[in-house]
C-alpha cells in the first residue's frame, strides 16, 4: 500500500482528481483541492486504498507569456493543484515577462471575481524568478529608465493586490490597485518607454539633493532634471522644494539662481506653510540674494520670525543678529542676549548627547561675540575666548559628520575671532585651580546622579575620578563638556579626574566605597564640601582647594601642504581662506573668486602655507581662486 506523504500530490482513483495531501491518520488521508476554490481548499478525506500516487501537474515556462497575458487560466496550467507547492515544474524554456504582456492581462483581470485575480497574482509571483523581474527593487535608478524598473513598481502594485483579496478589503481598493497598476504600465507601453508613470518620476526626483546630484553621470542628472521639471509643472510641493536648494546651492543642471530660488521658496511656503522655507527666505532678504547685495531686512525680519516661531535655531539667532546690530530694528543687545542663550542651551543639550549636526557651533560663536563686543552684556574677553573654543570644537565635530551649506562660513568666522581674542586675552597654563568644587558643574548635568571615586595618594591629596551616570531611560550618559581658556582646551569627556590640595580627607557614608550624589554643598569657612543624594549626606571633602589639568595639547602637523590665500568681501567685511595655485599672488593683490553672485573681484590680506592637519575641515570644501585681476 502505497504511503502518502504530506505535501505530496495524490489521485482520487474514483474521479481521476489531483490533490495535495493536507493530513493523514492510519488510513486516512486528507486531500486539499484547488480547482474549484483557489482562496479556500476543499478539503476531502479517503480511506488510502481509494488513492493512487501522483506527479505534479507540468507547467511549462513557455506557458507562462500566455498565461501572464490572460489567454490560458490556472486550471489549465495546473489542472486545480495548489500552484504555490513544491511540486510545481517549469521545463528549460526562458520567458522574459514584458509591460506588454503584463499590461494585456491586466485588462483581461480587471473586474473578474477576487478569487481568479488572486491565482493570476499568486502564479506571477510564484514564478518570479523565471519571468526575470529584477532582483533589486529599490536601487537607484540611474542613466535612463528601464523597463526593469517599471516591472519593479507593478511587482509592488501586484502584491498590494494580492492583499487585499487576501485581507477581505472593499471591492474599491482592489479597484484602485488595478487602476494604478494599469496606470503604471500604461504610460510606458504607450509612449513606447519614453515616458514614465508618476510613481517612477517621484522617485527619481527624491533619490538625489543638491548636495549629491553633482557626483552622478551627465545622463542621470538630466534625467533628474527631466522628472524634477515634469512635477514642479505639476505644482508638486515637495519637488518645488527640492528645486528650490538645488538654485539655492548652485549645482550642474541649476546653476545658482537667486531669483528662482527665492520665487520656488515663496510658492512652497504659500501651499505648504512650511516654516523651513520661510527660514530660508529669511536668508536670501538678510543677504540682499535678489537685490544686488542690498539687504532686504523687513522681509528678513518677517520669515526669520516665523521661523523662530516654530524654533527653527538658524531663524532665532538670525532674528538675535539683526537686534545685536540694528538691522531693520531697533538696536537692542538684551533682545539679541536672550535669543542667543536660548539657542546656546538648548544646543548644547543635544551636542553633549553627541548629536553634531546641532546649531551648537552657531551659538557659541554668537555667546562669545556678546562678551567680547558687550551685547547686553559686559565685555570679558576670557569669556568670549571660553565659548569661541567650544564653538571651534562643535564646528570640526559637525564638518566630520555632515556637509552643511555655509559651515565653511562658520568655520572661517570662528578661527577668526580665536586668532583676533588671543592677542588680547594673553592668560596661559594648563591648570585651573578650584577653592570651592567649582568642578561639579560639569559632571553634575541638570542635577543628575554623579559618580565619584576616591583614591588615596601622596601628602594626604585626593584623586577624584567622576562620572556622570545614566538615568533609566537613557542608553548612556550625555557627555561633559570641559573648556580651559587659558590652556585653549575644549573636550566631550565621559570621565575626568580632578585633584585636591595636600593634607585633605574625606568621608564616606554607610562604608560605601565610592559616593553618587546629585548635589553639593561648601562650607568657605570650614572649606568642607558635602555631597547629598536625595537630601541625604552621603559624603563630604575637607581640603583647601581642587585642580584640574587639562592634558599638554599636541600640535603635530602630518599630511600635504596647502597654499592659502585669504580675501576679504568688502560688502560683508568677512575674510575667507580660498585655494591658490599660484604663488606669486601677495598680500594687497586683487583676485578673482567665486562668490554668492558669480564671480567678484577681492583683495588678498593674508597668504600662508598649511599643512592639512591643519585645516580643520577637509580639503574639498575649499574653493580655489579662479586668478589675479
Amino acid at each position: 500500500m502505497a504511503r502518502f506523504e504530506i505535501g505530496a500530490c495524490a489521485e482520487v482513483i474514483a474521479t481521476g482528481r489531483i490533490g495535495l495531501v493536507d493530513d493523514r491518520e492510519r488510513t486516512k488521508v486528507t486531500l486539499g483541492f484547488y480547482d474549484k476554490n483557489y482562496i479556500d481548499a476543499e478539503y476531502v478525506t479517503y480511506k488510502d486504498h481509494e488513492l493512487k500516487p501522483a506527479d505534479a501537474p507540468v507547467i511549462k515556462t513557455s506557458q507562462l507569456e500566455a498565461f501572464v497575458r490572460g489567454e490560458i487560466t490556472l486550471e489549465k496550467l495546473s489542472n486545480g493543484v495548489n500552484i504555490l507547492s513544491d511540486h510545481v515544474k517549469t521545463d528549460s524554456k526562458a520567458y522574459k515577462v514584458t509591460a506588454s504582456d503584463l499590461l494585456a492581462g491586466v485588462n483581461v483581470y480587471d473586474k473578474k471575481p477576487p478569487e481568479d485575480v488572486l491565482k493570476w497574482v499568486d502564479v506571477i509571483m510564484q514564478f518570479e524568478a523565471d519571468l526575470s523581474f529584477p532582483e533589486d527593487p529599490w536601487g537607484d535608478i540611474v542613466d535612463e529608465v528601464k523597463e526593469k524598473d517599471i516591472l519593479n513598481l507593478a511587482y509592488d502594485e501586484l502584491e498590494e493586490i494580492r492583499w487585499s483579496i487576501l485581507e477581505d478589503t472593499p471591492e474599491e481598493m482592489l479597484s484602485e490597485g488595478f487602476k494604478n497598476l494599469r496606470n503604471c504600465l500604461e504610460v510606458w507601453v504607450r509612449s513606447n518607454g519614453k515616458e514614465y508613470p508618476s510613481d517612477i518620476v517621484i522617485r527619481i526626483a527624491e533619490q538625489f539633493d543638491s548636495d549629491s546630484i553633482d557626483k552622478q553621470s551627465e545622463k542621470t542628472q538630466q534625467l533628474f532634471k527631466k522628472c524634477l521639471d515634469a512635477l514642479c509643472d505639476k505644482k508638486d510641493p515637495k519637488a518645488i522644494q527640492r528645486r528650490g536648494y538645488c538654485y539655492y546651492c548652485g549645482t550642474k543642471i541649476y546653476p545658482n539662481d537667486w531669483i528662482k530660488a527665492r520665487d520656488a521658496f515663496l510658492e512652497y511656503y504659500q501651499m505648504t506653510g512650511d516654516a523651513s522655507a520661510a527660514n530660508t527666505l529669511g536668508y536670501i532678504f538678510y543677504y540682499g540674494r535678489c537685490n544686488g547685495g542690498v539687504p532686504e531686512y523687513e522681509e528678513a525680519f518677517k520669515y526669520f520670525s516665523i521661523g523662530h516661531a516654530f524654533t527653527y535655531f538658524e531663524s532665532t539667532y538670525k532674528l538675535a543678529d539683526m537686534f545685536a546690530h540694528g538691522y531693520g530694528v531697533v538696536k537692542d543687545g538684551e533682545t539679541a542676549n536672550h535669543l542667543y542663550w536660548s539657542v546656546y542651551k538648548q544646543n548644547l543639550k543635544r551636542f553633549i548627547r553627541e548629536d553634531y549636526e546641532s546649531k551648537f557651533a552657531d551659538a557659541a560663536l554668537r555667546i562669545g561675540n556678546c562678551f567680547r563686543e558687550e551685547i547686553g552684556t559686559h565685555k570679558d574677553l576670557e569669556t568670549a575666548y571660553y565659548y569661541y573654543l567650544q564653538a571651534d570644537l562643535a564646528i570640526r565635530k559637525r564638518t566630520q559628520v555632515a556637509n552643511h551649506y555655509g559651515d565653511t562660513v562658520v568655520f572661517n568666522g570662528v578661527q577668526k575671532a580665536l586668532e583676533d581674542v588671543r592677542k588680547e586675552y594673553t592668560d596661559k597654563g594648563r591648570t585651573e585651580h578650584f577653592i570651592y568644587p567649582g568642578w561639579t558643574k560639569w559632571a553634575l548635568i541638570k542635577h543628575r546622579r554623579c559618580r565619584l571615586k576616591i583614591k588615596e595618594l601622596k601628602d594626604g591629596v585626593l584623586s577624584l575620578t567622576a562620572l556622570p551616570m545614566k538615568r533609566y531611560d537613557e542608553d548612556k550618559a550625555p557627555l561633559m563638556l570641559i573648556t580651559i581658556p587659558k590652556a585653549d582646551y575644549c573636550e566631550l569627556r565621559d570621565k575626568i579626574t580632578i585633584k585636591t590640595a595636600k593634607n585633605s580627607t574625606y568621608k564616606i557614608a554607610d562604608g560605601a566605597a565610592e559616593i553618587i550624589f546629585d548635589h553639593v554643598e561648601f562650607d568657605y569657612c570650614e572649606l568642607v564640601t558635602k555631597f547629598y543624594l536625595y537630601d541625604k549626606c552621603v559624603g563630604e571633602i575637607c581640603t583647601e582647594g581642587y585642580s584640574f589639568t587639562a592634558p599638554a595639547v599636541k600640535k603635530e602637523f602630518s599630511g600635504d601642504i596647502y597654499h592659502f590665500v585669504s580675501v576679504c568681501f568688502e560688502e560683508s567685511g568677512r575674510c575667507y581662506d580660498y585655494l591658490c595655485d599660484d604663488k606669486s599672488v601677495k598680500v594687497g593683490d586683487k583676485v578673482i573668486v567665486k562668490g554668492y553672485d558669480g564671480e567678484t573681484v577681492v583683495e588678498v590680506v593674508d597668504v600662508s602655507d598649511k599643512y592639512e592637519s591643519q585645516l580643520g575641515l577637509p580639503i574639498e570644501r575649499f574653493k580655489k581662486i579662479i586668478r589675479k585681476a
